[in-house]
């Protein structure tokens, strides 16, 4: 009898420490996956942040913009809308030194598709899985670091941006507006000809280094691995992990000199992007409204590969050339669902509103408001 007292107790005990036991680990594993979100928010949101602050970033090139003051050698710039999935070589769209002023495409440019949106068909058609209802934005700049021409860590094909820094009437100025740049992909290594300080009219000087020249498109895709079902889930595309994605014109990855965009996952567990964007109106530098791109903002102007005076949306006085800031919200999820949960929290993405999306999974917001810094300075006033 006294064993068998002794036993019940024991197995009381073990009852007891088991559910102990059990609550702790679920504890931890929810412990986990919040931290998940946070670092997968703040990760994407950091990464974001540095090719936002480079954004309109050309080396010693320094394009005016719309209405502003020219001042420290600012060249006067022609800001031009240019298909950031064109894979074209040679000279690239939107980019035209020699005309007065020059041609330059804008440093970021963006697509708002929630609600009944949807965004222009050339745009999807490159962009893998495109998840339905979320932001996309292109930031075009140089790479801070420049090669040499045909020397060490010059990639025959690349898209290249090189700066004349010779002085008026110099064998590289232009009459009109000194200095002339090049943009373009190509595999002649001589193409990229101007030349550093140091010219004459009848001597070049040192070849002026190339800055490899960036054009990202950041966008949310349905799945990570899209080609194999790992969450064995019919309904989901691939395995199912919303993931912040980027799209990289230059050669591909694989090989060879044509040109291509390559894709390259930044964070799985990005559910939802939502982008606002502060315009100065009035030349300052400094933020007189937040407002929201159209759903395709081509639709204000005519369509092609340079467009002049594109909007951002049905404000006239709103232009791209005039954001000067960005607010970035994410909306970032766990990695596996939640058995007994229902996610019924909605979110506030700044004027946007996300309904809750019914499934098993928790989600969490995080934003963050990032300065232009190449646009914003280039306008502030002492």
């Amino acid at each position: 009898m006294e064993l068998l007292v002794a036993m019940a107790i024991a197995m009381t005990l073990l009852a007891a420490l088991s559910s102990v036991f059990s609550q702790s680990i679920s504890a931890r594993e929810k412990i986990d996956l919040e931290g998940q979100k946070i670092e997968t928010a703040r990760y994407s949101l950091d990464t974001l942040a540095e090719d936002i602050r480079l954004a309109g970033y050309y080396g010693t090139l320094a394009p005016s913009l719309s209405g502003s003051t020219l001042v420290n050698g600012a060249t006067p710039t022609d800001w031009k809308y240019a298909d950031p999935c064109s894979t074209a070589s040679g000279n690239l769209p939107g980019w035209d030194s020699s005309t007065n002023p020059i041609q330059v495409p804008f440093a970021i440019f963006g697509y708002e598709a929630h609600g009944t949106g949807t965004l222009p068909a050339a745009l999807t058609a490159c962009l893998d899985n495109y998840k339905t209802g979320t932001d996309v934005f292109v930031i075009r700049r140089a790479s801070t670091s420049t090669v040499t021409v045909g020397g060490t860590g010059y990639v025959a094909g690349e898209p290249y941006f090189q700066v004349s820094t010779c002085p008026d009437g110099a064998v590289d100025a232009l009459p009109a507006q000194p200095p002339p740049f090049i943009s373009k992909s190509t595999t002649t290594s001589t193409d990229y000809n101007l030349h550093s300080l140091g010219c004459t009219p009848t001597t070049p000087g040192a070849n002026a280094p190339l800055r490899k020249l960036l054009t990202r498109i950041y966008y949310v895709s349905r799945c990570d691995d899209c080609t194999n079902n790992l969450d064995n889930d019919t309904s989901t595309t691939g395995d199912g992990v919303p993931t912040l994605k980027m799209l990289e014109l230059g050669i591909p990855t694989s090989g060879g000199t044509t040109m291509a965009m390559n894709l390259r996952t930044i964070a799985p567990g990005v559910d939802n992007m939502h982008l606002e964007y502060g315009i100065d109106t009035d030349d300052n530098g400094s933020i007189d409204a937040w407002v929201i791109s159209n759903e395709d903002p081509r639709q204000t102007g005519t369509t092609g590969t340079a467009v002049t005076g594109m909007r951002l949306d049905t404000a006239s006085e709103n232009r791209w050339e005039d954001v000067m800031a960005i607010k970035l919200f994410m909306v970032t999820r766990d990695s596996k669902k939640t058995n007994g949960y229902t996610d019924t929290k909605s979110f506030v993405l700044g004027t946007r509103s996300i309904a809750a999306a019914g499934d098993s999974f928790y989600r969490k917001l995080m934003s963050s408001t990032i300065k232009l810094v190449n646009l914003a300075g280039r306008r502030e006033a002492p």
